[in-house]
């Protein structure tokens, strides 16, 4: 009788700790949680995602670390005794209190916290293309990319930025253009960076939502290849795959073009990458406020 009981229980332990409460949400408008409008003081679950497109809000977590979310989108849930963020889109500036073991995954890269004797201060931006940026006022986070298997380190006086953009187009050989059918640009944003397929690199003149028109022609025989833009730099666009002869003749054309080389990522950087706001999230809704009026799902 006992076995049967054991078998036939309504919930597990795991599912127990799956559902178990991060912290709260403050916001002063409105916030989604799981699709559904969440007030300030809901409570956040493991595993919940928040949407917050239309107002900033504040996740404060058990035990006094937080994010502030712009135009952003992120689910949170713990692995063991670490808070796993797996940010969607938009700026998330965050404290994570001294010990806090963190893990932020946006896109293909992995943010682990580094060293438990430190807090951990910074933002983070992401937006729908796959670029990336971090920058720190305090702590370390190990970067992995997660598709290239390569590792490196964000300090205060070292931001992380992958600006590149990826996809498939289309190519004609002896044409300007290359298109992509899946892309909705901004009309000429990418103007004066640099596109990588099939070895051969140019800078760009110009765009339209899905199509680039670079300065040159194509020598690729026609067909659909994968392609990079990244800054218009020989060591970046050798990175992205140009043969050095390529990667020379296109930095000399963008430089001769004055188009923008690459610079040190900044906060105003990663705002715009983030596609949000630079200025301070500004929720103007105190903790207080979230444990008086409790709502918890």
């Amino acid at each position: 009788m006992l076995l049967t009981i054991v078998i036939t229980a309504p919930f597990s332990l795991a599912e127990t700790f799956a559902a178990a409460p991060l912290g709260a949400i403050v916001t002063p408008g409105k916030v989604t949680v799981g699709g559904s409008v969440a007030p300030t003081g809901t409570t956040l679950f493991a595993g919940d995602q928040v949407s917050a497109s239309e107002a900033p809000a504040l996740i404060q977590f058990n035990g006094g670390s937080r994010i502030e979310m712009t135009k952003a989108a992120a689910s949170y849930s713990r692995s063991g005794d670490a808070l796993v963020v797996q940010a969607k889109q938009g700026l998330l500036r965050f404290n994570f209190r001294r010990g806090e073991q963190v893990q932020i995954n946006a896109g293909r890269f992995q943010f682990t916290a580094v060293g438990n004797g430190t807090a951990h201060n910074g933002e983070l931006g992401l937006n729908l293309k796959g670029q990336v940026a971090m920058n720190l006022s305090e702590g370390t986070f190990a970067v992995l990319d997660t598709v290239t298997g390569e590792r490196t380190e964000v300090l205060p006086s070292q931001p992380f930025a992958a600006t590149d953009i990826i996809g498939k187009g289309q190519i004609k050989k002896g044409g300007k253009t290359l298109t992509d059918s899946s892309k909705t640009w901004t009309a000429d944003e990418l103007k004066g960076k640099c596109v990588v397929a099939g070895g051969e690199a140019f800078h760009i003149i110009s765009n339209t939502p899905n199509e680039i028109t670079i300065h040159g022609a194509w020598k690729l025989a026609d067909g659909s290849y994968d392609y990079k833009i990244v800054e218009c730099t020989k060591d970046a666009l050798i990175a992205a795959g140009a043969s050095a002869s390529a990667a020379g003749a296109a930095a000399a054309g963008a430089a001769a073009a004055g188009a923008a080389t690459a610079g040190a990522i900044s906060a105003t950087t990663i705002a715009i990458v983030a596609g949000a706001a630079a200025a301070a999230v500004g929720v103007g809704v105190g903790v207080y406020q979230a444990t008086k009026s409790p709502s918890s799902r």
